[in-house]
């Protein structure tokens, strides 16, 4: 279907005609009464979110060029569930055309709304991230919404857990909870419960260590699949928290969220999980099939090479720290991972250095203190850490 030639209701309408279906079945198997149908089919404005039901329903396959052309075509009475289909499916054009729809309108709320998207634009598409900056603007506002006030809180919340701050960010998933079952759009409930609840997914395993919680909310997020997104981080979570437990089942998740992401937009979120799955390998000690050697760290580690040039880097090194330890049987390298691991609140990761320490003999204790230390978020100095090496040692 081409974007520009979309009648949304004749296109859908045909589609019913064809149908041994009655009008009034359709709709209650939609979930909404035949009258609103009926409005929508004869050019009546209805809620967005009635019509992705019905979309959903009728042309699932079809759902984004149909509901692209909604979204373009809402008045204000759609604008806000406009706004968060178009940021649930990464529609950023939609989202920009939304944006200047509404930035200099007479609506006070429809301007806040927009301000709060662009605002998301921008951190989505800036190079450098500052918690503070990010804070300081979502505090200019000062709405009257309450779906607004969630949102907002939403946003702080998420501020917290990019910067590793997870205890807050719980904190604020609580006050948010209370707020969602008062927000009256089905869709937009919706949207703001995916946010929270991939958030939560990700912080019952690596910060609270809890495997059965994590699974609950990330098979949740699997089930739901309310946008690629939030399917994918459920897949990856699965699939991380049988790391320790089961190959296959950590892999097939895995190479699910891979499935979802083959779209050439989608290549960078394919490759992420690609390299989950050569560190699963790595880990269980099998072969890592070409296809899954995606970055040069992967292929460092794969052809035993110094992993030293990755000791500082952001993100590599807990892993370089872990797999020189485990290649050396150096225990100073793993407690080094350990610590890192800890120090970003990866403690289900950080399992991964502790296992080979104990299996080296190290005292259990010493690495409980360890991990007690970074739990606390005191920042040793290095002649305290050479300490807690030394003894281990």
């Amino acid at each position: 279907m081409e974007e520009s030639k979309i009648d949304v209701r004749s296109h859908l309408k045909r589609i019913i005609d064809s149908k041994e279906e009655k009008q009034k079945e359709i709709a209650d198997k939609i979930g909404i009464s035949a009258s609103h149908l009926s409005k929508f089919l004869n050019g009546q404005e209805i809620a967005l979110w009635m019509i992705l039901d019905i979309t959903r329903y009728l042309d699932k396959e079809n759902e984004i060029e149909i509901m692209r052309q909604c979204c373009y075509e809402a008045t204000k009475k759609n604008i806000k569930t406009a706004f968060e289909y178009a940021h649930s499916k990464k529609l950023d054009s939609m989202t920009c055309h939304l944006i200047g729809k509404t930035i200099s309108g007479n609506n006070r709320e429809l301007r806040e709304w927009a301000i709060v998207y662009e605002w998301q634009l921008r951190s989505k598409y800036s190079r450098v991230y500052s918690e503070v900056e990010y804070l300081e603007m979502l505090k200019q506002l000062q709405p009257n919404s309450h779906d607004l006030k969630t949102l907002l809180l939403i946003l702080e919340m998420l501020c917290f857990y990019y910067s590793n701050k997870f205890d807050l960010s719980l904190h604020y998933i609580q006050k948010i909870s209370n707020m969602l079952p008062d927000i009256k759009d089905p869709f937009i409930r919706k949207a703001f419960l995916s946010r929270t609840d991939e958030a939560l997914a990700n912080m019952h395993l690596k910060y609270e260590n809890n495997i059965e919680k994590s699974r609950e909310y990330a098979t949740k997020l699997v089930e739901t699949n309310f946008s690629i997104n939030s399917a994918t981080n459920g897949y990856f979570i699965l699939g991380l928290s049988y790391l320790y437990e089961s190959y296959d089942k950590s892999a097939w998740f895995f190479e699910k969220g891979i499935g979802l992401n083959k779209s050439k937009d989608r290549f960078f979120v394919a490759d992420d999980l690609k390299e989950q799955l050569a560190i699963l390998n790595l880990y269980w000690d099998k072969p890592v099939p070409k296809e899954y050697v995606v970055t040069d760290f992967i292929k460092s580690v794969i052809k035993q090479d110094s992993l030293k040039k990755y000791y500082d880097h952001n993100y590599y090194s807990a892993w370089a720290f872990y797999f020189d330890g485990r290649r050396e049987a150096s225990r100073e390298k793993l407690l080094l991972s350990l610590h890192v691991f800890c120090d970003k609140k990866d403690y289900f990761r950080a399992n991964l250095p502790k296992i080979e320490l104990l299996n080296m003999g190290v005292d259990y204790n010493i690495l409980k203190r360890e991990v007690k230390i970074s739990e606390k978020g005191n920042h040793r100095d290095s002649n305290n850490f050479s300490n807690c090496i030394s003894i281990c040692v």
